[in-house]
């Protein structure tokens, strides 16, 4: 009695880490590789570090510094939790590929088409604590292996990030915050601040837009002299540049305010300010 009694138990612990696995490895589907038309690298291992303890952990506390904060949130939380603040519990969703302009692409070293365009940045997994607060939990590839690159308060990036359909492309210009979709050989604008980078044109040839941006970047890439002089924070565009004069704006670090501090490093420039203008 006592060893079919151990034997279903067994079975029972085994079922359940059957589902949990088949659970994670729906964490990112090829549908949502194929809607970008890019191949993330290392899914497992994305995988295995989102369902790890440390981001639990992580991401428990930046929720938790969220909660006690109130509505003005929480700082970003960079590789590990930076105080003992009661955690939360949490449900994650299918984390979103981040493309960002390929440095290769601005340079004019590679073609204009669209696997050149971009790259990988980030993964970013929105995650929605039990009280209903919202992060998104960000994994880099830089190093050639998935780690936890920061946590952040849920910003509208993943929502540009799911508008890709298959057959195309969706990516930041992240000196001005600004989101497009590349499809059949031409970016389109998906906010305002795009709709300034194209000069207010609703389409732009990808061709025409290498030019553009290689125009604007070129010389300011991570490493060159502009970069070694500290001056790569202050780009900005001359519409984006009037509106700080003329309205109310925010001068802000990175893709979303202060999760920058949690993802300094590696992409074009992410050491920028820009103006948020109004519409």
């Amino acid at each position: 009695m006592r060893n079919n009694i151990r034997t279903a138990r067994r079975a029972a612990r085994l079922a359940a880490l059957a589902l949990g696995a088949a659970a994670l490895v729906a964490v990112v589907s090829p549908a949502a590789q194929a809607d970008q038309g890019q191949d993330v690298p290392d899914l497992a291992g994305a995988q295995q570090v989102l369902a790890s303890d440390h981001v639990h952990s992580t991401v428990s506390q930046f929720l938790g510094a969220m909660a006690a904060g109130g509505a003005g949130g929480a700082p970003a939380v960079p590789r590990a939790a930076a105080s003992p603040v009661a955690g939360q519990s949490f449900s994650m969703d299918t984390p979103v590929p981040l493309y960002e302009l390929s440095p290769d692409f601005v340079r004019g070293t590679s073609s204009a088409t669209p696997g050149n365009t971009v790259h990988l940045a980030f993964l970013a997994s929105p995650v929605t604590s039990k009280d209903g607060h919202h992060a998104d939990v960000l994994l880099s590839h830089r190093t050639g292996s998935w780690a936890l690159a920061g946590v952040r308060s849920q910003s509208e990036d993943t929502g540009y990030a799911k508008r890709a359909t298959p057959g195309t492309t969706v990516f930041t210009e992240p000196q001005i915050h600004a989101w497009y979709v590349l499809a059949d050989g031409k970016v389109e604008p998906l906010n305002h601040e795009a709709q300034d980078g194209l000069a207010g044109r609703p389409s732009m040839p990808l061709a025409e837009y290498q030019k553009l941006v290689h125009q604007r970047y070129a010389d300011k890439l991570p490493g060159s002299a502009y970069d070694q002089k500290g001056l790569a924070g202050g780009y900005g565009l001359a519409s984006a540049r009037k509106a700080q004069q003329s309205g109310p704006s925010t001068a802000e670090l990175g893709a979303s305010g202060a999760a920058a501090l949690a993802l300094a490093g590696g992409t074009l420039t992410l050491r920028r300010r820009r103006a948020r203008t109004q519409g």
